[in-house]
């Protein structure tokens, strides 16, 4: 099992020694981040990560325009000659581009909801798309029916707040204007939304003028780790929205579980304030 830890800041490499590897992000390619590395960054965290054993990949999950596509180009061939261990990509522009410079064997089809079943992978994997990262809506017997030989191809989202809406209406920074409230809090971290008839708190942020909701429960698949592990290798922990010491004591667990059983009151107990859910994995989306 490959622990892939998607990192808030620069020092995370350094904290968070017990995972295995690290996902990064930039403001001008990726949404939903904290740090945005710029390329010297990125290339003090591949020497770093290399040096110690450890791999490191990017996450490039915007939809581009034309206009942007020549930026784009210039960014890949950046990682890939800085020898990056893979890209997470959204937009196949991504998947165009490491194609034709060798490296999409290094890719990875990551989205939010495409990657639904067994089906839908292996309809990917048929245009020549081998790595995937499974939807957070996939259903654990869809997962245990993909092919535990290829186990090294796909991912999953272990652990974190998941997105449930992305926008490009910019909900705080027009709340904050309408009801004339300090500007400076529209990239805040600590906001949430709550409805009238709801007690859940839904985090809130806004990046580059989208917009992303989130379920007020945190997803985690400790109890199922276990299972999941026959059939994937990649298990991806988002640490937006949790501190460093918080997730080196998750990434701890996630490791014992594939030894030990019954640790969600361990997880629970490292902050009680938090409410955990499974999401999907134990019921199909669209039925009860």
């Amino acid at each position: 099992m490959e622990l892939i830890v998607k990192i808030n800041h620069f020092n995370d490499l350094y904290i968070l020694s017990n995972a295995d590897s690290y996902l990064l992000s930039n403001k001008d390619f990726s949404y939903r981040f904290d740090e945005s590395f710029n390329k010297a960054k990125i290339i003090s965290a591949v020497k770093y990560c290399h040096k110690n054993n450890k791999k490191v990949y990017f996450l490039i999950n915007k939809i581009f325009k034309n206009k942007d596509l020549e930026k784009l180009e210039t960014f890949i061939k950046f990682l890939i000659n800085e020898k990056i261990d893979g890209i997470f990509f959204t937009d196949f522009a991504v998947y165009m581009i490491a194609k034709e410079n060798n490296f999409n064997s290094h890719c990875y089809f990551c989205h939010e909801t495409f990657l639904r079943n067994s089906k839908d992978i292996k309809t990917y994997q048929d245009y020549g798309i081998e790595n995937v990262i499974c939807s957070k809506d996939m259903n654990i017997n869809d997962i245990l029916n993909l092919q535990e030989e290829k186990k090294d191809n796909y991912g999953i989202i272990c652990f974190g707040y998941y997105m449930l809406y992305e926008s490009e209406r910019k909900i705080i920074s027009n709340f904050t204007k309408n009801h004339n409230i300090n500007q400076e809090i529209n990239n805040s971290k600590e906001l949430y939304l709550k409805e009238e008839t709801r007690d859940e708190k839904y985090k809130v942020l806004q990046q580059n003028g989208i917009s992303s909701i989130f379920d007020s429960k945190v997803l985690s698949y400790l109890s199922y780790t276990k299972t999941l592990s026959k059939n994937i290798n990649m298990f991806i922990i988002d640490a937006l929205f949790f501190d460093s010491k918080y997730i080196y004591e998750v990434i701890d667990l996630f490791k014992r579980s594939l030894l030990e059983d019954n640790l969600d009151e361990r997880l629970k107990e490292l902050d009680p304030s938090i409410d955990f859910t499974d999401g999907f994995l134990m019921k199909r989306v669209g039925l009860m």
